[in-house]
């Protein structure tokens, strides 16, 4: 798996302490960014759901009432 290297900045305060505990700083963001996606997973689904809406209207889509059904049809078969 390739670990795309990120920067994070700490006042100096906080990254003596961080040392001084010995605390994995990789570690601590990867749980920290996975329970924020857990406990704001709906919010990002439902804004980026929002975002394609207003880009299919932007674009003034319109869909074919036969190629709904179909699409619909398929969601409930998964």
């Amino acid at each position: 798996m390739c670990m795309p290297n990120r920067t994070i900045y700490l006042p100096q305060e906080l990254d003596d302490l961080s040392r001084s505990v010995g605390l994995n700083l990789s570690r601590l963001a990867q749980e920290a960014i996975r329970d924020y996606l857990a406990d704001h997973r709906r919010e990002t689904l439902e804004a980026r759901l929002e975002e394609a809406c207003a880009r299919a209207e932007a674009l003034a889509v319109d869909w074919p009432e036969r190629f709904l059904k179909y699409q619909r049809a398929q969601a409930q078969d998964r």
